[in-house]
């Protein structure tokens, strides 16, 4: 296996910029959540359980070009 090719099987493995503020945008959004008044409201509605389903459904997410 020549250099490029271990070079680009290098780069699928690793996480892309985008994908990386991705998920950093998603724990801090649904940290944020927790906080909030928000929170209080969910599980008053849908019970404890169900609220941290519906939390782990909220995801940040980066749109490349917008």
């Amino acid at each position: 296996m020549g250099k490029g090719r271990r070079l680009k099987d290098r780069r699928k493995l690793e996480k892309s910029l985008e994908e990386q503020f991705s998920e950093k945008l998603t724990i801090n959004f649904q940290k944020e959540l927790r906080n909030s008044p928000l929170w209080d409201e969910m599980v008053a509605e849908f019970g404890e359980k169900r609220a941290e389903e519906l939390l782990k459904e909220c995801k940040g997410e980066l749109k490349a070009g917008s």
